[in-house]
């Protein structure tokens, strides 16, 4: 019996490559695996509790920033004046509460303004049909100026009370965190648990199918960019209380990061597409990532680097599944 075995008689399927059960906006937990152990191996003391207590709170307006991002690009837009709606929100913040001796009046008061500004955002990409990022940049130096016309160039401090609530602690964690927690989760049942929140989806993917269909196309356009200008000043007002003043430049720290947040997290710049517990899962990497390059010594210039490697290697891990598909497609 010729006990000779004819390789080009094996099935090509015996060689296909693996498949991988990793989702598309699964990645960013093997990211954030990834970088705790990079981080464990050459700054522990950067996952030491201090270290992330120290973190959190700044981790989490990262987060609400990303989301607010986050509900822009699925609806195909971009938002360049989230720095300036954080700062313009703690100076206004700061100012009404320092006139009224109250807080939750101004609290409401400013969380209405900015979404005010993010409707004005929001019409102008939608109905008048101007880019995005010419609109929100354009926004974005309307609110620098009103910036330094109210704040005259110095900061202005927060009222004690509201900088006690910032510092407080609810179940053991930082008030700022519950927040951040507590804002997410409403965003996320929003978005993937109502009727409305499909409907959004329905209109970020294909606007025109969304308008055949008879879905108020504006109504979802406009109320992305007013949602996320009410994140990007709650963030601001979180921010300001924390510090214990509103700066002139308090939020331009965020702009960036939020966004590489977004794309870290899987959100499609086409539209539709996203998660946003993921998106708030790559603030949280970002943040670490962040504190790992300080504690090696980094300077900002590289910093500003190693956020642009990181949007580079995001998108070519969700690259990973359509690359396998070519090489299966050839074997």
């Amino acid at each position: 019996m010729n006990s000779h075995v004819d390789i080009k008689s094996i099935p090509l399927r015996t060689f296909r490559l693996p498949s991988l059960a990793i989702s598309e906006f699964g990645f960013v937990w093997v990211a954030l695996a990834l970088l705790v152990l990079l981080s464990a191996w050459l700054a522990p003391d950067t996952l030491r509790l201090g270290a992330l207590t120290a973190m959190a709170p700044f981790a989490s307006f990262l987060a609400v920033v990303a989301v607010g991002q986050m509900l822009v690009i699925r609806q195909r837009g971009l938002d360049m004046s989230a720095g300036s709606m954080m700062t313009i929100a703690g100076l206004v913040l700061a100012i009404l509460a320092s006139r009224t001796g109250m807080i939750l009046v101004p609290i409401i008061a400013t969380v209405v303004l900015t979404g005010l500004f993010g409707m004005v955002n929001g019409l102008l990409v939608a109905r008048v049909n101007i880019s995005p990022i010419v609109v929100t940049l354009a926004v974005d130096a309307l609110l620098l100026g009103g910036v330094r016309a109210i704040s005259g160039g110095t900061a202005m401090t927060l009222p004690k009370g509201f900088q006690d609530l910032t510092h407080t602690h609810i179940l053991g964690l930082p008030s700022s965190l519950v927040f951040a927690l507590v804002s997410i989760g409403f965003v996320a049942v929003l978005v993937n648990r109502t009727l409305a929140g499909r409907r959004f989806v329905a209109v970020g993917t294909s606007p025109r199918a969304a308008a055949a269909s008879g879905l108020r196309v504006l109504r979802y356009q406009v109320g992305a960019y007013a949602a996320a200008s009410v994140c990007f000043g709650l963030a601001g007002m979180m921010l300001a209380g924390f510090v214990g003043s509103a700066s002139q430049t308090a939020g331009a720290d965020y702009l960036l990061p939020g966004i590489v947040a977004v794309i870290v997290g899987g959100t499609q710049f086409g539209g539709g597409k996203g998660s946003v517990v993921a998106t708030a899962l790559a603030a949280l990497f970002m943040a670490q990532l962040q504190q790992l390059v300080m504690a090696l010594g980094a300077s900002p210039a590289v910093q500003l680097l190693v956020q642009a490697a990181a949007i580079v290697v995001a998108v070519g891990l969700r690259a990973l599944p359509r690359l396998k598909q070519r090489l299966r497609s050839r074997a």
